[in-house]
């Protein structure tokens, strides 16, 4: 015989708190895959500034456009005139560079940075050229 105020749990307690364990559960997964992907766009974000000083301080080298793009073909590359009044001893120039990377995900990265561009003068001091 089974009597009222035995030890132990109906039914209805034991069902209702494994729906609350599986609400739970989901809910932490859920949270786990937006972490992740967070994550993931960090890491991109992260690769593509370190591309983006990398090309940045090629183009600040000397290296030609066309160099740079076959070593980094998911970049676009522009270049426009700056501020372009010509140093006469030099011939340097400010150009001004626009990095852009995008990604299948939608997200992109941009540059933007102005530098000096040697001019094709030769500079001469002190008998050198």
């Amino acid at each position: 015989m089974n009597r009222r105020g035995e030890g132990g749990y109906a039914l209805t307690e034991v069902l209702v708190a494994g729906a609350i364990a599986a609400a739970v559960i989901v809910a932490a997964m859920g949270g786990l895959g937006l972490s992740t992907r967070g994550g993931n766009r960090a890491d991109l974000a992260r690769q593509d500034a370190f591309e983006a000083r990398n090309i940045a301080a090629r183009l600040r080298a000397g290296m030609r456009v066309s160099q740079i793009s076959d070593a980094y073909p998911d970049w676009q590359i522009d270049l426009s005139p700056y501020d372009r009044p010509v140093d006469p001893e030099t011939g340097a120039v400010l150009t001004q560079a626009r990095l852009i990377r995008r990604h299948a995900l939608g997200v992109h990265y941009q540059l933007d940075f102005v530098y000096l561009e040697a001019g094709s003068h030769l500079q001469e001091s002190g008998g050198q050229p």
